[in-house]
């Protein structure tokens, strides 16, 4: 009888420890799966800049799932120096959805900052939207501060041939030097690196023509060379 009743007590605990793994599993699984689903939850981001004396607020979806049904709602600017009323472009008005990555932005006001005011203006808004996964509908409220524009760089792909642009700096550069030997009256070589001061100019062979005189005034290079030492 000892025997059978050992044997019962053993079955109803290793029961009993089946059962406790099983109930650990299942509530490990669901806060796994929780953790998951909400990890795959939209995220939506927010930028106020000034672009162009305009105040533009930018919406961008950095989740991994769709943000469905969007709506915002600009509740109140304030710190626009003198401009502190909406201009709201048609985009605050209807709803909208965002992809993961997707980025939509639009005009709210235009920029207050004048010589008399500065602006660093902030703007607390309503959002609504429905997340893409399980359908949930979310509500939040947010205060946006303006971010300056110059916190961003622009990188640009230029593609320049330079050995053309030297071409055409070397076809300028010789244009450049016979109209300087016509006016100086010298004969001086693209390669040369002499420091050449004019011994005659347009105004001398002109007076030299209105009296009647006839002697080039050119300088070889040579000449030059020589009136230099």
């Amino acid at each position: 009888m000892d025997k059978i009743t050992i044997q019962t007590v053993i079955s109803i605990i290793a029961a009993f420890i089946s059962l406790s793994t099983v109930i650990v599993s299942i509530y490990y699984n669901q806060k796994n799966s929780k953790q998951y689903l909400k990890s795959l939850d939209p995220l939506l981001s927010f930028k106020l800049f000034e672009l162009k004396d305009e105040l533009y607020l930018r919406v961008t979806n950095t989740g991994r799932s769709a943000a469905k049904d969007v709506l915002i709602e600009i509740k109140k600017l304030e710190n626009n120096g003198d401009r502190n009323e909406l201009e709201l472009d048609a985009l605050f008005g209807k709803e909208i959805e965002l992809y993961p990555n997707e980025s939509t932005q639009g005009r709210i006001a235009f920029w207050g900052a004048t010589i008399c005011s500065s602006a660093f203006p902030k703007i607390n808004i309503d959002i609504q939207y429905k997340k893409g996964v399980t359908g949930e509908q979310v509500h939040i409220e947010r205060t946006v501060i303006f971010s300056p524009s110059y916190d961003e760089k622009i990188y640009g792909d230029f593609n320049i041939d330079l050995r053309e642009l030297n071409k055409n700096m070397d076809v300028m550069a010789k244009a450049n030097l016979r109209t300087a030997n016509y006016l100086d009256g010298c004969q001086v070589a693209p390669f040369d690196k002499l420091n050449i001061l004019a011994h005659k100019s347009l105004h001398d062979d002109l007076q030299s023509v209105k009296h009647g005189e006839n002697v080039s005034t050119v300088m070889k290079r040579e000449e030059v060379i020589k009136n230099r030492l």
